[in-house]
């Protein structure tokens, strides 16, 4: 009568009806046949005859089929939609599975675990919205999804650098600069971003690798349109020289891998950090910095309130950016092609989560077993020292009017960023 014995009765419903039937036959074949057999010896020491037999069991009734499920309540359109989570089906756990990120939403994650050592990705609906790999989107969108697709390969799909190059999705003020500096100068890795097309490399003809500072880059641009363009007619993608390529420009990016006979295609990983806590970084860098550049003296005497209510505000950045909708009106579609794009193309780390990000990133590239230990050790605390301080030195709350004012510009973003903390989550394997 307890609460785990309903749940398992109802998981094998069948099986119960069926070991019933079996209890009436046994009762009947105990019947038949008796219980224990005495051997009688009569006067000649010959047994006596068998009992006739019994009549024929009667045919037992048919099993009582399990009760119907009652139809569901007819959905008021007034009413919140509820949440429900999906039945656990042990052999497609993938698909099925409650999600383990969310204790809030999902109360039973916490009482079972041992899934989160698996990387792979669950499809059942998120908390935001349903499966965006599900969700028809407009031709137009699909044709953009298909576009990075021809590009990037999934990410569940083991690395391969022999199939495939490493691209970081670069988000301003998220922890980029310091992790491109430590992917160069501690791991010891060959980068392309903007580096190697200095000092004149930036018309070469040919590919090479070039020094600087210490480290090794290709003599390509690709934080630029016009840079990728360059490095797609220099064959970069196949060229095998780099080991990761930086850049905010995704679709750009895509275009890198269709002149290789799709030999070669991208690996896209990120980081990503708290919208709001990002837009304040922007401002603080455009008002601090010396740029030398009439233009953005403007910000030198803005306050954030001013900034968060003027047009140079960013909008929906990340949004933009994956969905290559960098003017005009953004929509759910919009939302939903960049969750997919991150959901299917990306591999997420955090900013709030560095340390374990990077971890991450090692594990999932093999770059673990690259550049000297002791080195590497010593150079990622160094440079994880420059770290951005705004979030201590400018702290917003939530609740405040310029943090309301930065949410109502970059909507989308805050619901892209809580996706993205899932599927953070259900990465978990990696560190």
């Amino acid at each position: 009568g307890g609460e785990i014995w309903g749940l398992l009765e109802q998981k094998n419903l069948y099986d119960m009806r069926l070991y019933e039937f079996a209890l009436g036959l046994y009762e009947k074949e105990k019947e038949k046949y008796g219980g224990d057999i005495v051997v009688e010896v009569v006067g000649d020491g010959s047994l006596p005859s068998p009992p006739p037999p019994s009549p024929p069991p009667p045919v037992p009734p048919p099993p009582t089929p399990p009760p119907q499920e009652p139809s569901p309540p007819e959905i008021d359109p007034n009413e919140p939609p509820v949440v429900q989570h999906p039945k656990y089906d042990p052999y497609n756990w993938n698909e099925n599975a409650p999600k383990y990120n969310n204790i809030n939403n999902y109360p039973e994650a916490s009482e079972e675990g041992g899934w989160e050592l698996h990387p792979q990705k669950n499809n059942m609906p998120s908390t935001l919205m349903d499966d965006p790999s599900k969700v028809t989107l407009p031709p137009e969108l699909e044709a953009r999804y298909t576009q990075l697709s021809i590009g990037f390969t999934d990410i569940e799909k083991p690395f391969d650098k022999s199939k495939n190059l490493a691209i970081f999705w670069h988000i301003p003020k998220c922890g980029g600069g310091i992790l491109e500096q430590l992917l160069s100068n501690c791991i010891g890795l060959v980068e392309a971003n903007k580096v190697g097309s200095r000092e004149g490399h930036q018309n070469d003809e040919t590919l090479t690798v070039v020094t600087h500072d210490g480290s090794q880059y290709v003599n390509v641009d690709t934080t630029t349109p016009n840079g990728i363009e360059h490095a797609k007619e220099l064959h970069l993608a196949s060229s095998g020289l780099a080991d990761v390529a930086l850049t905010s420009y995704l679709y750009d990016a895509a275009s890198l891998f269709t002149n290789n006979g799709n030999t070669v295609r991208g690996k896209c990983f990120t980081m990503l950090r708290h919208p709001i806590k990002r837009a304040v970084s922007i401002f603080y860098y455009l008002k601090e910095t010396e740029f030398g550049d009439a233009n953005l003296s403007i910000f030198k005497d803005m306050s954030l309130e001013e900034y968060a209510r003027s047009q140079w505000c960013e909008e929906n950045w990340m949004v933009r950016f994956l969905t290559n909708e960098m003017k005009g009106a953004l929509t759910e579609d919009h939302l939903t092609l960049a969750m997919r794009v991150l959901q299917n193309k990306c591999f997420v780390g955090l900013l709030e989560e560095f340390d374990a990000s990077l971890l991450r990133y090692e594990m999932y590239f093999n770059w673990g077993k690259v550049g000297d230990k002791a080195k590497r050790t010593e150079c990622t605390k160094m440079m994880e020292q420059q770290s951005d301080t705004s979030d201590t030195l400018h702290p917003v709350e939530e609740g405040d009017e310029v943090w309301s004012l930065l949410e109502q510009k970059n909507l989308f973003d805050m619901k892209l960023y809580e996706f993205a903390l899932d599927l953070y989550e259900e990465f978990s394997g990696y560190g």
